[in-house]
């Protein structure tokens, strides 16, 4: 495991994945609070935290996906 972390390929890898996952959390927060001002009424029932869940766990695997 060492060896592998060592060779230069893994942390690159993953610092790209964290900052594209970061930029697409961030991109989601902003739709749903952008939601939530323009319709506060159905917001409660659409922005869930199932919802939210699901979300980041997309982003993280989009961010995974374009970062190979």
């Amino acid at each position: 495991m060492k060896r592998f972390l060592c060779t230069g390929k893994a942390v690159p890898f993953v610092e790209l994945t964290v900052a594209h996952a970061s930029v697409l959390t961030i991109l989601a927060i902003s739709f749903e609070r952008y939601y939530a001002i323009c319709e506060p009424l159905r917001a409660g029932y659409v922005c869930t935290k199932k919802r939210a869940t699901l979300l980041c766990v997309l982003a993280w695997i989009t961010a995974a996906m374009c970062t190979r």
